[in-house]
């Protein structure tokens, strides 16, 4: 793997954890909020706990990807899997956006320690584990990500570097970009919505074409 694919790999993968990490929610939210009460000791050891936790589930679903490659059916019904949980949120967000909910600022265990707090909250986001082993799936597919440790390990430095980058404007920007995500909430919804309808769609298109008009395809060339 040349070293300019490596570069793609790095970029993809930033942008990939940097963009899914910026709409509002528990972590960043959070992150913020300890920066707002000078509490940076708290949000270090908050978003440190919160990151280490997603390249754990990062590791955790490259295995699972490696592992599953020589299991066509097991792949195909995870892959149905991750499609029809992003349909679901997909769903939900949008219902969210015509019912016009309110952001809700909500921050769980409050009380625990910054750093278990952030290990615990990462680990139970019930969308980490779907969401990094679909996008490894695909970059797999696409032979951007390559099965060897060194591709592996800028693929997880590069997830982890993108999570903290957004963390750190949340803790420096904190107070701004909370008020302004709150005011144009609704549109995040729609936009946020939309774009995982769409993704949804096109995964359930290529799930369907793949498995079965491409098999009636290769008969009648066959034949």
């Amino acid at each position: 793997m040349s070293l300019s694919r490596y570069t793609k790999l790095s970029f993809i993968a930033f942008s990939i954890s940097f963009i899914g990490s910026l709409p509002i929610g528990t972590l960043n939210t959070s992150v913020a909020n300890f920066a707002l009460n000078n509490n940076f000791t708290g949000a270090f050891q908050f978003g440190f706990a919160a990151i280490l936790a997603e390249v754990v589930l990062v590791r955790i679903a490259l295995v699972v990807i490696d592992k599953l490659a020589h299991l066509k059916r097991l792949f195909l019904f995870l892959s149905v899997l991750v499609c029809i949980a992003i349909l679901i949120l997909a769903f939900r967000t949008l219902e969210a956006a015509f019912h016009m909910r309110n952001f809700e600022d909500v921050l769980p265990f409050v009380g625990m320690n910054a750093f278990y707090s952030g290990l615990a909250l990462s680990m139970l986001n019930p969308l980490h584990l779907p969401f990094w082993t679909g996008w490894t799936a695909v970059l797999k597919g696409k032979n951007v990500l390559i099965s060897t440790p060194r591709a592996y390990n800028i693929y997880i430095i590069a997830i982890g570097t993108g999570t903290c980058t957004s963390f750190i404007i949340y803790g420096f920007a904190g107070n701004y970009l909370m008020d302004a995500l709150k005011a144009q909430h609704n549109l995040i919804n729609w936009i946020l919505g939309a774009t995982l309808l769409l993704t949804g769609l096109v995964l359930a298109y290529k799930l369907i074409t793949k498995q079965f008009l491409k098999p009636k395809a290769d008969l009648v060339e066959q034949s």
